[in-house]
């Protein structure tokens, strides 16, 4: 099913969004906000046509998701976002659906359409794309770290402040040595504590931010009680939180960070 986020005249871009969330709903209620200030577009949610979504609705899931084949048939995307995935503890070649989403992601970084990877989705375009590998850490990275933009140049960059907070749930992140060799991606952004935060390719169609800005303001406190009472190893108190009163000190950072890339998304659709 698509929707249109916002109004607007003309052909709004269509993109697509592969929900790897363990519970999509939820997830849809975070990134929807975020994107509905980014100005018009027609929406796609992307289902991997493997996963069960046990803790979803399976009629709402039918109704609302297509793959990627469905999504595509009538017309090709425009963009495409990666979600995050509770799989960053895994070898990319042990995740199932790596596949699938390779098959995605190849087809439209080929027809020169841009791509948003989030937490792990950041991960998994740059290792699909690019060859990126990952650091898999033994404790959590979790919390609100300040953060600094390393670059002014480009559609992203040149939106966002020379300092901002991100926040962050992850047990992986990029190996920054092996980043900053590549000849086809630069670090944009990056965190003591957290490393990168944002990428980027030089050409500024494959775009990587390894945080939630999508989050609300208590979910990483809600994540932290979850994780100990399930007693998960290398869990610490996220960083820059207060358990009891939670702020959100990231939402302006979202909204600039989601608007610039769907203003690059209808720039090079109307482009074509």
């Amino acid at each position: 099913m698509s929707t249109l986020v916002s109004g607007g005249t003309g052909r709004p871009p269509r993109i697509g969004i592969v929900n790897l969330m363990p519970n999509a709903e939820q997830y849809e209620n975070w990134l929807l906000p975020q994107l509905a200030l980014s100005g018009p577009f027609e929406l796609q949610w992307i289902r991997i046509s493997s996963r069960r979504y046990n803790l979803d609705d399976p009629a709402r899931i039918a109704a609302t998701y297509r793959t990627y084949k469905e999504a595509t048939a009538d017309a090709p995307l425009d963009g495409l976002i990666v979600s995050g995935a509770a799989v960053e503890h895994l070898p990319f070649e042990e995740v199932r659906f790596m596949d699938e989403l390779n098959d995605m992601v190849q087809d439209v970084h080929a027809q020169g359409s841009p791509l948003l990877g989030l937490c792990w989705g950041a991960m998994g375009v740059g290792n699909l794309v690019y060859g990126l590998p990952k650091d898999i850490y033994s404790a959590k990275i979790s919390g609100m770290y300040e953060t600094e933009l390393l670059a002014q140049d480009g559609p992203i960059a040149s939106s966002l402040d020379d300092r901002f907070w991100s926040t962050h749930s992850r047990f992986a992140g990029f190996d920054d040595k092996a980043l900053d060799a590549s000849t086809t991606v630069r670090a944009l952004a990056r965190a003591e504590g957290a490393g990168t935060v944002i990428a980027e390719s030089y050409d500024h169609s494959v775009l990587m931010h390894t945080g939630h800005p999508e989050y609300y303001g208590s979910r990483l406190a809600e994540e932290y009680r979850r994780d100990v009472d399930q007693q998960v190893a290398g869990v610490r108190a996220p960083v820059g939180v207060d358990l009891d009163q939670p702020l959100r000190l990231w939402r302006s950072h979202s909204l600039a960070f989601f608007a610039s890339w769907v203003r690059l998304v209808g720039d090079q659709s109307a482009a074509r």
